[in-house]
């Protein structure tokens, strides 16, 4: 894919982001001021389970799946990858099943309303099955949007219609839930007119589940515990806590989600250029990435350090005050999440360095974790944002080193090799041409994550 078509891409996925924003610019004042701050807080809780639920069943396949795929070009090959994820995440479905019920009376928040928990774990579930990444690493981009704004609509409108006090927070979940199986039927409706029906491959789970290990215990500390934040703190601190942490970090997220429509078009590209052994454009596209990431990262630092302590109040009210306080917290974040993207997602990912991803991830899980069982019981919701904020600098220091060792960054950001610039023009027609029909087939995104997070089209939230 070369600039102008990436760019071109580039702003529809972002115009459907767009959506998702005017979407969240409704719901959220809506939730804070109907619901109230106990009772919002309770459902940021559940979704946070449905978060953690949704990486439990996707287990590092997303972006295996992506990659695969995108090295690929037959319909059968699309066929066997599909049925081969399809098998891994059934069954990962059912474990997450339990996890979630299991969660859900063990939590004092949502265990005096588990209706609630239980709707959050089957929508993890419905989540986890989305095949988001099959379109994405196709080069189908402008797909998922689409579905995920089929998602949003339906869920508003659900929304607005059921949700009329403190006592209907079991039906935000409920909403969710339709419209994310709703949004997901669609989505393997066209797949299997496109592919065809699945054949089961319970066999190879286990050598997808080996190859996706990695990722998956990397996305264990800047994913799962990211998305489990807001349940852990209903652990660690009072339900009034939950709800301040709960609308500074929905804020939190959606600054951090405005990277992934990038990575949704950057990841494919990449790998599909490394494959088609291209390595002078994908040099060049990792670039591009590293300028919109990392100047999206301080440009979101100091908008949050100078506007929350307007916007939160007046969004959803003065009783969210506390919120500003924690969301200005969280603005550290930012600028250490940009940077772990980029060397995570567009450098090593592409080019197969799972196993520094995955032990970067789990030192990274470790300092957030240890920071939150600190923090969190005697500074509440700002110390758990405190935790979150050096999970991520701990993150971004360990795969800083890695990628310094391994001299990636040096070989990115450093001069041509001598002979590829000759390789690149011998290339550039062929690798052109062929992104070009992958392009012009695609009728495009993501979470993540919490937020994961994500990655693949998502469920309305």
């Amino acid at each position: 894919m070369d600039k102008k078509e990436n760019t071109r891409v580039l702003v529809f996925v972002y115009g459907g982001y767009i959506m998702r924003y005017l979407y969240l610019l409704v719901v959220i004042p809506f939730y804070g001021r109907v619901l109230g701050v106990t009772e919002y807080g309770r459902v940021l809780a559940a979704m946070s389970l449905m978060n953690v639920i949704w990486m439990l069943v996707s287990y590092g396949f997303t972006f295996v799946g992506m990659r695969d795929v995108s090295r690929v070009h037959e319909k059968h090959e699309y066929n066997a990858i599909f049925s081969l994820h399809l098998s891994a995440r059934i069954l990962l479905g059912a474990v997450g099943g339990a996890i979630g019920l299991t969660a859900t009376f063990c939590s004092p928040v949502l265990s005096q309303h588990p209706l609630i928990g239980v709707l959050a774990t089957v929508l993890g579930i419905v989540n986890g099955w989305n095949l988001g990444w099959l379109f994405q690493g196709r080069q189908h981009f402008r797909t998922p949007i689409m579905l995920e704004v089929v998602g949003f609509a339906l869920s508003l409108v659900l929304v607005l219609s059921l949700v009329r006090g403190p006592a209907d927070s079991t039906w935000v979940l409920a909403s969710l839930l339709i419209a994310g199986i709703c949004s997901t039927a669609i989505a393997y409706g066209l797949t299997l007119k496109d592919i065809g029906l699945p054949r089961p491959n319970w066999r190879g789970v286990p050598h997808l589940m080996r190859d996706s290990t990695m990722l998956f215990l990397y996305s264990t500390g800047s994913v799962v515990l990211t998305s489990a934040s807001t349940y852990l703190l209903t652990l660690l601190s009072t339900p009034t806590q939950v709800g301040y942490y709960g609308a500074a970090e929905r804020f939190a997220s959606i600054g951090l989600s405005l990277m992934g429509p990038a990575a949704q078009v950057f990841i494919p590209t990449i790998s599909r250029q490394i494959a088609q052994n291209d390595h002078h454009g994908a040099r060049s596209t990792t670039r591009r990435g590293a300028a919109l990431l990392l100047g999206y990262g301080f440009l979101a630092l100091g908008g949050a350090l100078v506007l929350s302590p307007y916007v939160l109040p007046l969004i959803l009210g003065k009783a969210f005050v506390p919120s500003a306080h924690v969301l200005q917290r969280f603005a550290w974040m930012f600028p250490f999440s940009a940077f772990n993207q980029f060397v995570g997602f567009y450098v090593f990912l592409p080019r197969r360095r799972d196993r520094m991803m995955a032990v970067a991830g789990l030192m990274s899980a470790a300092a957030n974790l240890a920071s939150a069982l600190l923090l969190a019981p005697h500074f509440g919701a700002v110390g758990m944002a405190s935790a979150r904020v050096i999970g991520e600098a701990t993150l971004s220091l360990t795969l800083l080193i890695f990628a310094w060792r391994t001299g990636l960054l040096s070989a990115i950001f450093g001069r041509a090799a001598p002979g590829e610039d000759v390789s690149k023009r011998q290339q550039q027609a062929p690798t052109r041409a062929a992104t070009t029909i992958d392009v012009a087939s695609a009728s495009a995104v993501a979470q993540a994550g919490p937020n994961p997070p994500a990655q693949s089209y998502r469920s309305a939230r």
